[in-house]
């Protein structure tokens, strides 16, 4: 009786053991499970994003192992370049097939820096480098942002406005004209509110919140539907005109 347990329980590591021997063999070394594609959707700049999963020594390529991809090396390897927002990538076992899905970042702004390099910003108030087709192709199109020295700082300033505007003041952003930078730090946004051209003096780039707090409860007052320039630079003491 003891015997015949030892070899059952011999007999059911045996098997477990063949189990998981015979799945690694069949994931990692069989030809079986070997990638069958490779797509990258989401931009037009496949070259560039193939040259920098090669230089980063993680590009999936048909014919390897399918479990062997570096999913999360991938997606860092993209994420780390300034003009790409995200990247998912995905493996399907059935399809065999390596999809990588980028998303570009998309520009509400345009500088030129220090180094004299243009560089863009979007939504969300980061700075990036135009660098895919579709990103060149929208600089004529976008506002120009001018700084008295082009220096990160004042650039950096621009950034943590443009990423503290609540979202019920988007349009802000997305009707913007341009954006300046004095020579004290103070930013002056050109843009349309109801169709209409206002400069919104903001002072630095500090407070934003009770700035814009401050901003909604004016736009909200019957008389100030057609102003044309609002200081927030004191936000306890507004002016309008």
């Amino acid at each position: 009786m003891i015997k015949r347990k030892r070899f059952k329980r011999l007999s059911i590591t045996l098997s477990v053991t063949l189990l998981i021997a015979g799945s690694a063999y069949l994931l990692g070394w069989s030809s079986f499970l070997s990638v069958s594609s490779v797509s990258i959707q989401g931009s037009e700049a496949n070259l560039l994003i193939n040259s920098r999963l090669i230089q980063s020594g993680v590009q999936p390529q048909v014919g390897s192992k399918l479990a062997r991809v570096d999913i999360r090396a991938i997606k860092q390897s993209l994420t780390e370049l300034d003009w790409i927002a995200d990247a998912d990538i995905s493996r399907n076992w059935f399809s065999k097939q390596i999809k990588i899905d980028v998303i570009e970042r998309v520009a509400i702004a345009r500088s030129i820096s220090s180094q004299n390099t243009l560089i863009n910003f979007d939504s969300s108030g980061s700075i990036f480098t135009p660098t895919s087709a579709t990103q060149i192709a929208m600089q004529n199109k976008l506002p120009q942002v001018t700084t008295h020295s082009s220096t990160k700082a004042d650039l950096s300033s621009v950034a943590k406005l443009l990423n503290q505007i609540p979202a019920d003041l988007n349009y802000l952003v997305s009707e913007l004209e341009s954006i300046s930078v004095s020579k004290s730090g103070s930013i002056i946004m050109n843009t349309r509110i109801n169709a209409n051209l206002v400069r919104i003096s903001w002072g630095r780039a500090e407070e934003v919140g009770q700035k814009s707090t401050v901003l909604t409860a004016l736009l909200k007052l019957p008389e100030n539907q057609q102003i044309k320039q609002v200081d927030l630079s004191q936000p306890s003491s507004p002016i309008i005109s």
